[in-house]
């Protein structure tokens, strides 16, 4: 499901401000969360999680087949 953060305003203003934001969609189409993050030599990582319903208001994103098929580069 493309159009990502039009469910809800609350989701697109996460999406884009602030400038720095925790949601991404991939070149893929996958939509995903930093949750967490580890100092290491390199800089730091980061933890993602694919986003399946709106965090704000419940809609469904995206789906656990359908995260798999743009992740393997099947869409």
């Amino acid at each position: 499901m493309d159009g990502f953060g039009t469910c809800c305003g609350d989701l697109g203003s996460a999406m884009s401000e602030p400038p720095k934001s925790f949601f991404r969609v991939e070149e893929n189409g996958v939509l995903y969360l930093t949750v967490g993050y580890v100092p290491t030599d390199r800089g730091p990582g980061f933890f993602d999680h694919a986003v399946l319903f709106c965090p704000f208001c419940g809609t469904k994103l995206q789906d656990r087949a359908e995260i798999a098929r743009r992740a393997a580069g099947a869409d």
